[in-house]
């Protein structure tokens, strides 16, 4: 009780202080209800303006001049007052050019008439007890159906009764019932008023912080939390309506994709908190730097901008500058993929990613670190967009075909076995490399699809070949280290082989060496379970990384595959042989066969063959051919099968 007496004292007391938000709010609360008090308002004396004209021709005798007065100017007055707060409170609704001051006018005008008009009628009218009730009508209109200040609220309140309280006792002394009559209907009345403002403060303070949500939650969906610069959202939305603008000149704009170089590095060495608060202080270097455009965070450590392009060399020198001095234990850099877009249509992710294209072309290339996206660009990458796009229909529509190259004993060059192969001929762009789209398939997280496909077709043509009854050629299949994130490969190879009704000793399972390097627990007890169901397991590329020996010694292995880099300048490079030779002694060592890709001449085989390599794969013994192909060579004896199983 005491806490809402105080409250109360200091709502009196002028002491409450509102939001810009809730003082608009019960401003326009006050418009809405202002256009219904103001047509009631106005009906009410339309229609006593009319009684006391009809009057004037009817009543016998015709009333004075005086009646006339005083009767026809309050009601005209009212009836002005109300319509001048019905034209504002609507244009203002509507969303006219009112000011709020004139609005405050007025409902002042309006509300002081009314008041006057009570007190006024209640004075004048014969009939004491009945004409209360048109004060009482107008205090209601005024006091309780507006919401106004307390202290404004309560001065007026006060005031009005008082007046009326005086002017009825200077007619005839008022009554002891009537004091407390009034007494009772003025506590009503603040009571009513007190709470009306009440009620719409806290309604008003509650919308208000729905808004500040609802702001906060889309400058959320709009800012990259981390940096505090905008997120692709609003950069697409942004760089769309510079695109749409015709007075901007689309040679004159440039999206930039912007890669911090050797970021990676930083997070290693500092940790990713620390890396956090390192990439929010280069967002703000960007954000000064890139102030006249509009910078985004793309994701990671990556940016992008859209800016003018006559500005473009300066700012990426100027941010080179300071990313670089920024940190000097590692070397960072920063490096920029170009477009400038050529259409206004032209969708602001496609432009992005038309710009990281051209970034990504300077991977690896450390004297380069700006390219801008050029017509060979933008052929590769509309290849590179076909190849993800139609990888699915590729495989179903068999665009995609099995090649075997094969693999034939070193003591004797009789065939022992294929490594299946994958070739892509398009209808669009006609035959495509493996070089080409195997790591586009890598960088998409798309190879296990390509890989699930050559594994199925291998499994289903030996099944032919079963029926048949051709020689049985064992095929080494190739699994990515993606593969093994992306799908389960033992299980995939496990079914397969079931459905197709084939011999696991057709099948060889191929890992390359770079798969390993970063090897995790999963991949290596997919490597253990390939052994204990049964798989050969090869080691392809052996010296192609820079871990062979870690891997030799954590996996076990049934074949190294050694990387035909080594036949490289067999005849010019001395050291080729006697390292040859070591790696093959050390797998016979640690109970490896050993197999060489990349045999291309007669000098090479003899090499190979006298130190003890087992087994041969390269141009010298065949060329990847199709199945059609390689059966054909099989059947003409271009290939010696004498040391293959026979289908049954």
């Amino acid at each position: 009780m005491r806490n809402y007496l105080a409250r109360l004292m200091g709502i009196l007391n002028h002491k409450i202080t509102y939001s810009q938000y809730v003082k608009n709010y019960i401003f326009l609360s006050n418009a809405r209800s202002g256009v219904l008090i103001s047509l009631i308002v106005a009906a009410l004396e339309l229609w006593m303006i009319i009684a006391a004209v009809v009057k004037i021709f009817t009543a016998n005798p015709p009333p004075t001049f005086h009646w006339l007065v005083t009767h026809l100017v309050p009601y005209g007055l009212l009836f002005s007052a109300a319509i001048f707060l019905f034209v504002f409170c609507r244009r203002f609704i509507s969303g006219g050019r009112v000011v709020k001051r004139t609005g405050v006018v007025a409902r002042y005008i309006f509300a002081v008439l009314a008041i006057v008009f009570g007190i006024y009628i209640s004075y004048n009218g014969d009939d004491f007890a009945g004409q209360a009730f048109v004060f009482l009508s107008m205090e209601m209109f005024v006091l309780c159906l507006f919401v106004w200040h307390p202290f404004e609220y309560f001065s007026l309140l006060t005031f009005s009764f008082f007046a009326y309280l005086f002017c009825r006792d200077s007619i005839t002394p008022i009554s002891y019932s009537l004091k407390v009559n009034s007494f009772v209907a003025w506590i009503a009345f603040l009571a009513i008023g007190l709470n009306n403002h009440e009620q719409r403060k806290i309604q008003a303070e509650k919308d208000e912080r729905l808004e500040k949500l609802n702001i906060e939650l889309q400058n959320k969906s709009l800012i990259d939390e981390l940096t505090n610069v905008p997120n692709m959202n609003y950069f697409h939305d942004s760089a769309e309506k510079v695109l749409q603008d015709s007075s901007v000149e689309l040679s004159s704009v440039c999206f930039v994709f912007l890669n911090i170089e050797n970021f990676t590095s930083y997070n290693k060495k500092y940790g990713f908190k620390a890396g956090n608060d390192f990439l929010a202080e280069i967002a703000k270097i960007l954000c000064r730097i890139f102030h006249e455009d509009y910078l985004s965070r793309f994701s990671d450590d990556y940016f992008v901008a859209l800016c003018k392009l006559d500005t473009l060399d300066e700012k990426l020198k100027e941010a080179r500058a300071k990313i670089q001095n920024s940190e000097t234990s590692i070397r960072l850099g920063l490096k920029a993929g170009v477009y400038v877009p050529k259409e206004r249509d032209i969708d602001p992710r496609i432009a992005c990613d038309n710009a990281r294209y051209a970034c990504s072309t300077m991977k690896k290339k450390f004297e380069k670190n700006t390219a801008f996206y050029d017509d060979k660009m933008d052929e590769d990458f509309r290849r590179r967009q076909h190849i993800i796009n139609n990888i699915d229909i590729a495989t179903q529509k068999k665009y995609i075909e099995v090649y075997y190259q094969p693999v034939v004993w070193a003591e004797n060059g009789k065939l022992c076995g294929a490594e299946a192969l994958a070739r892509w001929r398009d209808p669009v762009y006609g035959f495509l490399p493996p070089n080409v789209f195997i790591p586009i398939l890598e960088d998409y997280h798309l190879i296990h699809k390509l890989d699930m496909y050559v594994m199925e077709t291998v499994c289903s043509e030996l099944q032919w070949a079963y029926e048949k009854k051709l020689p049985i050629v064992p095929i080494s299949v190739n699994f990515s280290r993606l593969d093994f994130e992306l799908s389960d490969p033992v299980k995939e190879l496990d079914a397969c082989v079931k459905k197709y009704g084939i011999s696991k000793d057709d099948i060889h399972v191929e890992v390359t060496e770079s798969a390993l390097t970063d090897s995790n627990n999963k991949l290596k007890e997919a490597m253990e379970l390939f052994h204990s169901q049964g798989y050969s397991l090869w080691l392809d590329d052996f010296g192609s990384g820079y871990s062979g020996l870690n891997v030799l010694k954590d996996f076990s292995f049934d074949m190294m595959k050694i990387d035909m880099k080594f036949l490289s300048g067999f005849s010019a490079n001395k050291k080729s042989q006697p390292i040859l030779k070591s790696v093959i002694n050390l797998a016979k060592q640690i109970g490896m066969r050993t197999l060489t890709e990349g045999v291309e001449s007669e000098d090479v085989y003899n090499f190979l063959k006298s130190i003890g390599c087992e087994r041969l794969q390269g141009y010298l013994f065949g060329q990847p051919m199709t199945r059609d192909e390689f059966v054909a060579k099989m059947n003409d004896g271009t290939f010696d099968t004498s040391a293959l199983k026979r289908a049954e």
